[in-house]
């Protein structure tokens, strides 16, 4: 009965050290997202009001922006555009390629350059965001300009489709 009572002992004491107590998750990277992670398309929208040129009152307005990234050794690098929507105005479609995007080494953040952002109305050629891998979202500060109306736009977070 001894010998029954150690060996179960033993058997339990091995087994309990086999066992962890605190969880992997295999979807969080300690290091941060990767290249890879940002592949996909991402979309958002933005709304808000802006004074148009010669009226004496505010305009609302809403930006559908739709981002795509290719995977490494794609013919295309990606592209950004956005659907711009003035209320009582025609809608403004623009797009303009990616020339590259990636993650900041051990971050949470990234960036896109654009490949010539002035025709397309996109204000910066460079964007900058940050990624949360958990709620698949994108935010950064997107931002259009049209001729009769200031900078449109701002903090917007995209959602991987």
């Amino acid at each position: 009965m001894k010998k029954i009572f150690a060996m179960l002992t033993a058997i339990l004491l091995c087994g309990a050290m086999m066992t962890s107590c605190n969880k992997e998750n295999k979807n969080e990277n300690p290091q941060g997202p990767t290249k890879a992670d940002l592949v996909g398309t991402w979309e958002g929208t933005y709304s808000g009001t802006t004074l148009i040129e010669d009226e004496d009152q505010n305009v609302n307005y809403t930006i559908v922006w739709t981002l795509t990234m290719n995977p490494e050794g794609s013919p295309m690098v990606g592209s950004l555009s956005y659907k711009l929507n003035l209320t009582g105005y025609e809608e403004i479609n623009r797009t303009v390629n990616i020339s590259s995007y990636d993650v900041r080494q051990n971050t949470y953040s990234g960036y896109i350059i654009l490949a010539a952002s002035s025709g397309s109305g996109i204000l910066d050629n460079s964007i900058n965001f940050d990624i949360d891998l958990k709620a698949k979202t994108l935010s950064g500060t997107f931002q259009a300009f049209t001729s009769g109306a200031s900078f449109l736009g701002g903090e917007t977070i995209l959602h991987k489709k």
